[in-house]
């Protein structure tokens, strides 16, 4: 009898311990993804996908565009969870800046700009990966807007 009692006081402290690795590498998976979003990012493409209605209007359902067509823009993420975003258009030296908060959820990212710029507090949901120094990040947009998709491809600074 106490064998087998011996026996299943090792099992448990063996997967006390087994348990605690599997907590422990989990954890350490979500604190990278927080750790690799934090830094300044500058934007290079975005891909657009229209709504049908508004694909027939301007004749083609997705659009690609580089940051030479649509101007500069940085966005830098803190370890605070807050962020700045700044750009600019093409061929002009005035600098927009928004603020707001971000908040990470597996690979979700959740974008909320401060309520000067963002009177509904309206969040905003993408899709993120990162590879190497390249973040691609895919939001899905609600009707009635004529963008029903974007992807936004940046560079870490």
């Amino acid at each position: 009898m106490m064998v087998k009692h011996s026996a299943f006081k090792g099992f448990t402290f063996k997967g006390l311990i087994v348990t605690t690795c599997i907590v422990a590498g989990f954890s350490a998976f979500t604190n990278c993804d927080a750790q690799a979003i934090v830094g300044k990012w500058k934007g290079v493409s975005v891909k657009n996908y229209y709504s049908d209605e508004f694909a027939l209007q301007i004749g083609k359902p997705m659009e690609e565009k580089f940051s030479k067509d649509v101007g500069n823009s940085e966005i830098d993420y803190n370890a605070d969870h807050s962020f700045t975003m700044t750009f600019s258009a093409p061929n002009n030296s005035e600098i927009s800046v928004m603020k707001g908060t971000w908040k990470l959820s597996g690979n979700q990212l959740e974008l909320t700009l401060e309520p000067q710029y963002n009177p509904r507090n309206v969040t905003t949901t993408a899709t993120f990966s990162i590879h190497g120094n390249t973040m691609v990040t895919t939001a899905i947009i609600s009707p009635p807007s004529k963008t029903i998709k974007t992807i936004s491809t940046a560079t870490r600074l």
